[in-house]
């Protein structure tokens, strides 16, 4: 079985030439816009050309990460941009937005493109949408475990799988706590990391109760290559070169079946060591915080690990064949056993006066290949005059032919894409229709007294009510017994219920199976009339869209697409797979809250069935006197978690009044101020 690729990641071009040094088969970067690390160096369009051309004469691939939201308005430049990308040769894109998928497919049709982790893909069946819309590499949720990861890899789509580095304490994709709290949106690269903050649980024990350790799976890479991982990625394109010195280093050594350097591994960058916890399905003790020891570690090894890449890495071997003619110019032939011959020829020889050039005289110029990533095997010489070439004449030979096999090599390497720029992305302006209420509740007693509006239960929920042609089945925001779920939708289906929201690629599949009316929530981050056009081709009738737009962004979307959203409720603010208080304090099953810096709480809502918590604003989104702002919508969207019926009453009855009782900790989100543009 080959060895799975080595994917490491870049923010500069120090630490791109160092991946390559160290023998990572892949390198992944960020261009200037559209990352979600744009707090990196990053590179520009002639930096990226540069980029895949040291990538690609080391033998290795240029992945470029275009990894974030984008809203109508930077569609265009984006479609620019993305032709541009094109002719630099990078070898595939990384992505997000759906939207974005579908251009990149329709610009550039044979450019292979990877589902990011930021896509929340954590099963099978979402794999397999993903694949059909055109990807052909899944980044795998990072939460996932050995079992969830096995049955993707038995698909035919290759499988991308983080073995190293930083966890979010949200799963990818589906935090937007940065974005609510500070206007800095994950989704947008531009995460203030508000998790590694003091956080507290109830208990209080724990300063860093949301900051995980690092994820490291090098100690299972031979688990990893075995269920036929095809990529093995390393987290840290904002960490500096020996972090990723020492993660190619370790996973290259687990590869060669050696025992990784686990110490000097952690010594570069830990946050109190790692975890392996997701993988395994031990969870206990996932919890760190960068100490004064982790940063102290680094400083004592960085040296040592410089030395490790401070010169040129010998990638292949060259073969020479010299031929010598009376008259002709000399002329050298080399191959390097990668398929890449190339000629080039020098001064004509001249008559030997003593000793003609020998094949011994002429290794010892080709020897001298230096600062190059090749080294000399064979030398074979045809010189039947006895003529003669300098020392300084077959070292040029030698010096022309490593400048040509590096370009012949590059060019090899490099793929060449059909470009079709003249494809356009035009919304068309929806007809007008009556705009209704969703209400999402949590329990029976809150549907008491509520006529003519559509109800959005949870699965639990659905199969303990008697269907109506009002209620959505509202689907779990993680999946992990695809066969288990499939089945509960049938038995709804056969009960009466026929709508589904579905908040990822997987619902998206499942649903349509069972034949079920689909609608998008808001976990599938719709922020452009093309990923609503996505959608819409999927099956889905409707889209609630993303809450990080502003209202002028959001009305203006929701003008061409059949789009909610929205316009009450404590806003989901993260998606947890551990939950912070079980592991710190032990389950308190009920009123669980956390605690910011300045006091605020947030609640936490838990999914005990699908193993997954939310954590809720710690403010309520009130807009009932703005609502006039968004008179594009097809329905509105109420949040509800904790209200009796007679608030939900009272609250429909503000609404329906642009006006009521203002909530004491109330928000208007990032609608008004902060959203996305």
């Amino acid at each position: 079985m080959a060895n799975p690729e080595i994917l490491a990641p870049a923010g500069s071009m120090e630490t791109l030439i160092t991946a390559l040094r160290c023998g990572a088969d892949a390198v992944y970067i960020g261009a200037k816009a559209y990352s979600a690390r744009s707090s990196a160096v990053n590179f520009d369009l002639p930096e990226l050309k540069h980029a895949s051309e040291l990538c690609h004469l080391y033998g290795a691939k240029l992945h470029l990460a275009v990894n974030t939201l984008l809203t109508d308005k930077e569609l265009p430049e984006f479609q620019e941009f993305i032709c541009k990308v094109a002719e630099s040769g990078i070898d595939a894109c990384i992505v997000q937005d759906l939207g974005v998928l579908k251009m990149i497919k329709n610009i550039i049709p044979d450019m292979p493109v990877h589902a990011s982790t930021q896509m929340s893909i954590h099963n099978a069946e979402g794999a397999l949408q993903a694949k059909a819309l055109g990807c052909s590499r899944i980044v795998a949720a990072r939460e996932m475990s050995l079992e969830d990861l096995k049955a993707v890899c038995a698909l035919s789509v290759e499988t991308e799988v983080f073995v190293h580095g930083a966890l979010c304490m949200s799963v990818s994709g589906q935090c937007s706590f940065s974005a609510v709290a500070g206007g800095r949106s994950a989704n947008r690269g531009q995460c203030a990391q508000a998790c590694r903050l003091p956080w507290k649980t109830p208990s209080g024990k724990n300063p860093s109760a949301l900051s995980l350790k690092d994820l490291s799976l090098a100690e299972h890479v031979q688990e990893l290559k075995k269920i036929g991982v095809d990529s093995f990625k390393i987290e840290g394109r904002m960490k500096r070169p020996e972090y990723v010195a020492a993660a190619v280093t370790a996973i290259k050594m687990a590869l060669d079946g050696c025992q990784p350097d686990m110490e000097t591994l952690q010594a570069v960058f830990s946050r109190s060591g790692f975890t392996d916890g997701y993988f395994t399905g031990n969870r206990k003790n996932m919890f760190g915080y960068r100490r004064k020891e982790d940063v102290l570690a680094g400083q004592k090894v960085f040296k040592e690990i410089q030395a490790g890449y401070d010169k040129e890495r010998t990638v292949t071997a060259l073969d020479f064949s010299m031929k010598l003619q009376k008259n002709q110019p000399s002329l050298l032939t080399v191959s390097d056993g990668e398929g890449n011959k190339i000629t080039v020829s020098g001064d004509i020889p001249e008559t030997a006066l003593k000793a003609p050039l020998n094949p011994e005289m002429l290794r010892k110029s080709m020897q001298k290949l230096g600062d190059t990533i090749y080294f000399c095997r064979n030398v074979a010489l045809e010189n039947p005059d006895g003529l003669i070439l300098s020392a300084s004449q077959c070292n040029a030979l030698r010096r022309n032919s490593a400048e040509a096999m590096n370009q012949q090599r590059i060019r090899n390497n490099t793929p060449v894409y059909e470009v079709h720029p003249e494809t356009e992305f035009h919304p068309e302006t929806r007809k007008d229709s009556a705009v209704r209420n969703r209400l999402h509740i949590r329990n029976l007693s809150q549907m008491q007294g509520i006529s003519g509006e559509i109800l959005c239960l949870p699965v639990s929920l659905a199969q303990n009510c008697k269907p109506e042609l009002s209620y959505y089945i509202e689907a779990p925001r993680i999946i992990r017994n695809e066969k288990k779920y499939a089945q509960k939708l049938h038995e709804l289906y056969q009960k009466g219920y026929r709508h589904l929201i579905c908040h990822n690629l997987a619902d998206v599949r499942i649903g349509r199976h069972v034949g079920m009316t689909l609608h998008g929530g808001f976990g599938l981050n719709c922020t452009n009339s093309v990923t609503a056009q996505s959608l819409e081709e999927q099956g889905l009738q409707d889209v609630t869209l993303s809450y990080e737009l502003s209202a002028k962004s959001l009305n203006a979307l929701a003008g061409c697409v059949s789009g909610g959203a929205f316009v009450y409720g404590r806003l989901p603010m993260m998606l947890f797979r551990v939950c912070p208080i079980k592991s710190q304090d032990g389950c308190h099953r009920r009123n669980c809250m956390m605690t910011d810096r300045t006091g605020r709480k947030f609640p936490l809502l838990c999914s005990q069935e699908y193993d997954y918590i939310e954590m809720l604003n710690s403010e309520i989104l009130w807009i009932a006197d703005k609502l006039q702002e968004f008179s594009a919508l097809v329905y509105r969207d109420f949040y509800f978690t904790e209200e009796s019926p007679e608030q939900i009453r009272r609250i429909l009855h503000d609404y329906k009044n642009y006006s009521g009782t203002v909530p004491e900790k109330r928000t208007n989100g990032l609608y008004f101020k902060g959203g996305l543009r």
